[in-house]
């Protein structure tokens, strides 16, 4: 591999990996401001994130019953989902 294609390739690495933190963060945030109250992360720890997603969609969707009103983008719904599944790690 040339040395212009290893720098691409690095650069796209550590592009996708800031991008992954950023949306840990963001999920972090909106779990500790919408779930938070009631839940912890770690509960969830092992499950399905699809699950968790669908989950959340009917909850954000007014099709489940839920504490409070939730609303979340599909986007947020994914990024909390996984960050749910992976036990807030």
């Amino acid at each position: 591999m040339n040395m212009n294609r290893m720098l691409i390739v690095a650069v796209a690495s550590l592009g996708a990996a800031g991008w992954g933190m950023a949306a840990h963060a963001d999920a972090k945030a909106k779990f500790a401001a919408d779930c938070a109250e009631c839940h912890e992360a770690g509960d969830f720890e092992g499950e399905d994130a699809k699950a968790l997603a669908d989950t959340l969609k009917k909850m954000a969707g007014g099709q489940m019953k839920h504490k409070s009103a939730i609303k979340l983008s599909d986007a947020e719904i994914t990024e909390i989902a996984a960050y749910m599944a992976k036990g807030g790690k």
